[in-house]
Formats: structure tokens, C-alpha cells, sequence
């Protein structure tokens, strides 16, 4: 039974930013932090805001830089120009499937192109990583090319393997797998048996992503599929809502008796021990005062939303608390009102483990 799936942080707009990163660390890091989409021509173009989707804080050697793009020759310039800030590697995102992104021919778009097309995408991006000395070989480490992927347009587990295959062959060297087709949204429950196919068939590490939203579901995961030799287990909503779900994966894994011994845990940083128990409005608190330098002002109000829709489903009154900070006008006004409701619900403020 393999217990040792790497971890990793999801890419997530508005969410995989630097202030989401830092709280999560305060906990225990995951084993890799992908970054927000970086939008290659923004990018390339030298964008206002573009410094602030490559800060690398907390652990800048366990980042991966997702780039998206609908050309070739701008997401390879784009990896070049993100490659030198570190991390484990570069990732296309070819799985986003916003109606947004696809129309324009990125994200998910990549999958529905001619396979010569996308295959041509993968081989400018390795060859100039290459040329900028970014390379695959042994001397200072492998710099990963990894790409993200759905199912594509519908279920179709031949199809998907032969593309995952062609991109491999043009250098290629981890894929992420998120098991829900183009059009399907989080209704429908992920089908893991693809990441295993895919792990099984493909000489290149493998991740899956969906559907983790607890220790004991990253435990029934790795039991049901651990020994199809998936490499990774990729957590998105889960570690929003609860950013200490990695000390729970490690925990788990540590005291259940099935489990083969595990890395150990990140030691906490001593400047910033976990607290004991959680204090959720200590946690809206460093979560705001994080967000003002991690993210342009410009941004603020928005990534505090987006980051409060989904922890406040911690809340007994989940909806009304939520609701009432996607109206807020700015970060003091949701830091005010999770205060208010934490003093009329002193219940829900605490969380015990």
C-alpha cells in the first residue's frame, strides 16, 4: 500500500496568491504550493500587476509557476521569464475550464486543439527552458514541465492517455489530473480511476486533484489508490476552507495503522507556532493584514471574498455570514463582521481538534 503521495496546493485564481500560502504555513506546508494562473502575454507584456503573481513566500523552493496562455510563443517566453525566480518547475494550465478562458483558446482549450498544435505548445516551452539552462538533467536538480489537465470533452480514457502521451514525448515530465470532463462542475464526484490509469501507463509522475476535503478523505484516496503508483494528491477548496489541512493529512497519516512511515510533518516556524485550538477570527485577522502586502490594493476586497466564501463554511451559519461578506466594501468591513458574528455565535469561534 503507498501512503507517501506527495501534497500539493492547488492553482486556484484569486486564491493560490502569497497571503493564502503564508496562513496555510503557519500549520504545516505542503510538499508543493502551485501558484494562481500567470497569464503568459500579461506577463510577457510587463504587466502592472504581474509582480505579484511570482512572489514566492513562504518556501520559495517548493513552488510550482502555472502559466496560461493561448499561443505558444508568449507562454514560452513567459516560463524563461518566471524560471530564474525557482522553485520545482513550470506548469501549462491545459484543464481551466471557465467559459473565459476556454473561449479564447487557453485552459482547457489546449485539450481540444489539433494534438500537433498543443504537442508544438510543449516542445517550445521545453526547448527554451532548456536553452535558458533550465534543464531536465541531473546537475542541480530537474526543472519540472508539468501540465494540468481535465478529462477533456467527455469520458474517454484511450483518448486522453494518447495525449498524455504525446505531450511526454515532447518533454513533459509530471501531469496533474483533475477527473471531471470539460463541462461537468463539482456535482459530479471525480473519478479517480483515471489519475490511476494514467499513473499505471505513463513513465512520468502523476497527481490527481478532487474531492479531498478532509484528512479522512486524503486517507481513503491513498488507500484506494496507492497502489496504482500515483505520485500526488493536489488540494484546492479543502485547504481554503481549512488551511491547516495539511497537519491533518500528516497527522493522519502518522497515526493510522495501514500507513507505511510518511516524511514527517514541516517543523512550525517558532515566530508563528499553530495555534491550539484554532481561533478563527485570529484567522480572519492574519489572513487580512497578510493580503494587504501580499496582493495590490487593487485586489483586496475581491481576494477577500473569494477567500471568505469558502472559510466560512466552518460556520454554523455558513451562508448568512458568507453572503454578508460578498456585499462587504472593503477588508475592514469582512474583518468587522466575522467579528460581530463570532460575538453573537461565541460557539463557532473555536475549533478543537
Amino acid at each position: 500500500m503507498v501512503r507517501d503521495m506527495k501534497l500539493a496546493l492547488a492553482p486556484m485564481a484569486t486564491l493560490s496568491h502569497e497571503a493564502l500560502r503564508l496562513l496555510i504555513h503557519r500549520y504545516a506546508d505542503p510538499d508543493e504550493y502551485y501558484s494562481e494562473m500567470i497569464h503568459a502575454p500579461s506577463y510577457v507584456a510587463g504587466g502592472k500587476f504581474e509582480p505579484y503573481y511570482v512572489k514566492t513566500a513562504p518556501c520559495p523552493e517548493r513552488m510550482v509557476w502555472q502559466i496560461t496562455g493561448s499561443e505558444a510563443g508568449p507562454i514560452a517566453r513567459a516560463a524563461t521569464m518566471i524560471a530564474p525566480f525557482g522553485g520545482l518547475g513550470i506548469d501549462l494550465n491545459m484543464g481551466c475550464s471557465a467559459p473565459d478562458i476556454a473561449r479564447h483558446g487557453a485552459g482547457i482549450a489546449w485539450m481540444l486543439k489539433d494534438l500537433g498544435e498543443t504537442a508544438n505548445l510543449v516542445s517550445q516551452v521545453r526547448k527554451a527552458l532548456d536553452r535558458e539552462g533550465h534543464t531536465r538533467g541531473p546537475v542541480g536538480g530537474a526543472y519540472r514541465l508539468g501540465v494540468k489537465l481535465r478529462l477533456g470533452a467527455e469520458e474517454d480514457g484511450e483518448r486522453l492517455l494518447r495525449f498524455c502521451r504525446a505531450l511526454v514525448s515532447e518533454g513533459v515530465t509530471q501531469i496533474t489530473l483533475h477527473p471531471r470532463t470539460k463541462a461537468e462542475k463539482y456535482g459530479r464526484p471525480a473519478r479517480w480511476r483515471f489519475v490511476a490509469d494514467l499513473a499505471r501507463a505513463l513513465p512520468v509522475p502523476v497527481y490527481g486533484n478532487g474531492d479531498v476535503f478532509s484528512a479522512p478523505d486524503a486517507l481513503a484516496v491513498e488507500n484506494a489508490w496507492g497502489d496504482s503508483g500515483i505520485a500526488g494528491l493536489m488540494i484546492g477548496r479543502g485547504a481554503v476552507t481549512r488551511p491547516w489541512l495539511f497537519r491533518e493529512i500528516f497527522r493522519a497519516r502518522a497515526s493510522s495503522p495501514a500507513a507505511t512511515p510518511a516524511p514527517a510533518a514541516p517543523t512550525v516556524p517558532a515566530a508563528t507556532p499553530a495555534p491550539e485550538p484554532i481561533d478563527h477570527l485570529e484567522v480572519a485577522r492574519f489572513f487580512l493584514e497578510a493580503l494587504r502586502t501580499a496582493q495590490p490594493p487593487e485586489f483586496h476586497v475581491s481576494r477577500a471574498r473569494r477567500f471568505f466564501f469558502y472559510y466560512c463554511d466552518n460556520f454554523t451559519f455558513a451562508h448568512h455570514v458568507k453572503m454578508k461578506a460578498q456585499n462587504a466594501k472593503t477588508p475592514e468591513e469582512i474583518g468587522g463582521l466575522l467579528e460581530s458574528y463570532l460575538n453573537e455565535v461565541p460557539n463557532d469561534r473555536y475549533l478543537y481538534f
